[in-house]
């Protein structure tokens, strides 16, 4: 026989659940009767009916009990599908920003379609997955600028961009400066 470590629901605890208490979610975890759910009292969800609010020490009692996890708090911590892919994106860009990437490839890469790839990365990341890779090789571009003896040039082919009129633009759009400028900035400090 399991025995679960049900804990009393008092008015602080009530409160911090209400309050969505961030400093109370290492103390407890809330699961909800009527949906048959787990929650951190953190968790912005819409507040259930008190008396179907029951608590655990942790989330292992309450998947015991056959709650399952919030997908809004993920207070279980562990990755979503979701966002293990979006990792996995990121990674791929991380070791291959230099070299021509598109979404065909990284779409085989992550086993997935182009346009769900894409949905899933702007919902979890707020960006595109190119904006995403122009972000990277500009921040790239940031550390290579430093070394005077580098020209925009090479920089730019170094970074991944076929021209470095693209590189350009690029670099403006993310830090509001030209390379250039930046350049001079840096060598300022």
């Amino acid at each position: 026989m399991i025995i679960l470590s049900k804990l009393n629901l008092t008015q602080s605890r009530w409160n911090d659940i209400k309050n969505n208490n961030s400093h109370a979610d290492d103390q407890f975890i809330y699961a909800v009767k009527s949906t048959m759910i787990f929650c951190k009292p953190s968790c912005s969800a819409k507040l259930p009916a008190k008396e179907n609010v029951t608590l655990y020490n942790d989330y292992h009692d309450a998947i015991t009990a056959g709650y399952r996890p919030c997908k809004k708090c993920n207070p279980t911590g562990r990755f979503t599908d979701k966002e293990e892919w979006c990792i996995q994106i990121k990674n791929y860009i991380t070791r291959h920003y230099q070299q021509p990437i598109t979404l065909d490839e990284l779409a085989n890469h992550c086993h997935g379609s182009i346009y769900h790839l894409s949905r899933v990365f702007k919902e979890l990341e707020g960006m595109t997955i190119i904006d995403y890779l122009h972000l990277v090789r500009t921040t790239e571009a940031k550390k290579l600028l430093a070394d005077q003896m580098l020209d925009l040039t090479t920089i730019a082919l170094t970074v991944g961009y076929k021209t470095p009129s693209q590189f350009i633009k690029k670099f403006k759009q993310y830090f509001h400066l030209t390379p250039h400028k930046f350049r001079q900035q840096f060598t300022k400090l």
